[in-house]
């Protein structure tokens, strides 16, 4: 199922579309649209895909999301009673002059840059206070929410406790923030995910010892290698079993995985359900 374009409702006057967000369950597609997107999730939980990634969510999930990046939440089946969320969408062209006249605010920029890849911030308290802001949004005059919303944004991009989504789909935070053995790192993992890779490949990729290669990995990525690849490929996974009707026995072998109960409880760790499961959710 490839991601659908979505066109968002802006009126004549107004940039800036804030609204409230309220139904049994989050209906939208895999989808994708032109503008920056902020939400944050009042009451509901179940997976969150932006991009390449997938994680679980819950009340209190905050997410920013860059234009034109295939994204969508989907409930748990035990949780289909009520999904809310406080959700605000902009295009590029709102702030884009301002901040390049402002270096003040080139810290904004790099927020809304990185935002390619997905931004989920990880302080539930800062979220929620941040929810309440934007519960307000679409009661205020037109150009009350460019102030707020700016103001907003101004905080997430002063905030440290946030984590990329999507590192592979950040090509500019990769290759400004990274040396170059971080980088051979993901550019041999997304080349040969597919087959079988060990810590001893990657030290000598990286010409380290093996012991010394984990401790890297781990200190750069914040989880050990092993973890990273089985998220990688269940990452792929996902990607196949939205997008085509391959059967489930090739997409496990496409992905690296030779045993195909061994990917079902991979799968089942990260997703929290089957692949089986996963495909029809997402086609339902």
């Amino acid at each position: 199922m490839k991601p659908e374009l979505e066109h968002i409702p802006h009126k004549i006057d107004q940039s800036i579309y804030a609204y409230t967000y309220k139904n049994a369950c989050f209906a939208a597609p895999w989808h994708y649209h032109e503008d920056y997107e902020l939400t944050y999730i009042v009451k509901s939980s179940g997976i969150r895909h932006v991009g390449s990634s997938l994680d679980n969510f819950h009340e209190g999930d905050l997410v920013l999301i860059g234009k034109n990046v295939p994204h969508c939440w989907k409930n748990n089946n035990h949780y289909l009673s009520e999904a809310i969320s406080y959700c605000v969408q902009w295009p590029e062209h709102t702030f884009k002059s301002f901040i390049a006249n402002n270096p003040e605010l080139q810290a904004l920029q790099t927020l809304l840059n990185s935002a390619q890849a997905g931004i989920k911030f990880t302080n539930i308290s800062f979220n929620t206070a941040i929810g309440k802001r934007l519960s307000i949004l679409p009661d205020l005059k037109p150009e009350k929410i460019m102030i707020v919303l700016l103001d907003i944004l101004t905080d997430l991009a002063a905030n440290s406790e946030k984590e990329l989504l999507a590192v592979d789909q950040a090509p500019n935070q990769v290759s400004d923030k990274t040396n170059s053995r971080t980088k051979a790192i993901l550019n041999y993992i997304d080349q040969h995910y597919h087959q079988k890779i060990t810590n001893t490949d990657m030290a000598k990729l990286t010409h380290m010892s093996s012991g010394a290669f984990c401790k890297y990995f781990k200190k750069q990525f914040k989880r050990p290698f092993t973890n990273y690849l089985n998220e990688f490929r269940i990452r792929k996974a996902c990607i196949s079993l939205r997008e085509t009707n391959n059967t489930l026995l090739d997409i496990s072998l496409a992905c690296g995985y030779d045993n195909l109960s061994f990917f079902h409880r991979q799968f089942k760790k990260y997703v929290s359900m089957t692949p089986k499961a996963y495909r029809t959710l997402i086609e339902g």
